[in-house]
């Protein structure tokens, strides 16, 4: 797929948002084509989150709703060609300031986070082997646990998967390694992750003792990727927002 221009400054021509009804409690899909873009039960704290690169603890302020109700949502681009994880993140806070009419101001507080860094042998990644633009990643549901997913993603990209979609809390990218990876790794959900709601395969959950159950995320993530996720207090940014609406009519 063509690459939209790094120089390229994209907002949404046309974008519709309806209300998802489905009663799931995660979101289900956040994708960028070549110029289109397409999100499924999101909420408003969700792309808060992707566009500002922060945890849910990390915004602050605001009405319930915001966490509470979701959305799908569909939009065109003004420019052809995939965005850059920048222009991703222009984007979806463009849409929030147009539809929802968010205003919010920074500011840093002390909170527990996890923390990622290389193991002291090193990490086992391999760079991407794909040449186009752009980051993928899904979680697969198994009997045996769940499996991320990554193509072509940076380890920021990766903190920002788990700590919007898996963790409980921020997650900082503490491992300086900068280059674009392909990685799976799998690992049995606790209660704290995904919300309380692991992904299901055929309606079933995951279950924790069965005896090939795979292992918990933090064991996982070092037996598989060569690298350590620990828990720390430090300072991190947060959102805190000053005001927001309901979207506006399509």
């Amino acid at each position: 797929m063509k690459r939209m221009p790094d120089e390229a400054d994209p907002t949404f021509e046309v974008a519709t948002i309806k209300p998802n009804e489905s009663g799931a409690a995660n979101i289900q899909m956040f994708r960028f084509g070549q110029n289109d873009f397409e999100t499924r039960n999101s909420s408003l704290v969700d792309l808060i989150a992707r566009a500002y690169g922060v945890q849910a603890r990390q915004i602050t302020g605001g009405p319930e709703w915001m966490s509470h109700e979701r959305y799908d949502i569909r939009a065109k681009t003004d420019i052809e060609g995939v965005p850059n994880p920048a222009q991703v993140r222009s984007l979806v806070g463009k849409l929030l300031v147009d539809r929802f009419g968010l205003t919010f101001h920074k500011d840093k507080r002390q909170m527990s986070a996890y923390v990622l860094t290389v193991v002291k042998t090193g990490s086992k990644l391999k760079r991407t082997e794909f040449n186009g633009p752009g980051m993928s990643f899904g979680v697969v549901p198994k009997p045996t646990g769940a499996t991320l997913l990554m193509r072509n993603g940076t380890l920021s990209d990766f903190s920002e998967v788990l700590q919007s979609m898996v963790l409980d809390r921020p997650v900082v990218n503490d491992t300086g390694l900068t280059n674009h990876y392909d990685f799976a790794v799998t690992f049995m959900p606790d209660d704290s992750q995904f919300n309380g709601h692991p992904p299901v395969l055929n309606g079933q959950a995951p279950k924790p003792d069965a005896p090939d159950a795979a292992a918990s995320l933090f064991e996982a993530i070092q037996q598989q990727l060569g690298l350590k996720l620990e828990a720390q207090k430090t300072a991190v940014d947060v959102i805190v927002i000053d005001h927001v609406d309901k979207p506006s009519a399509n």
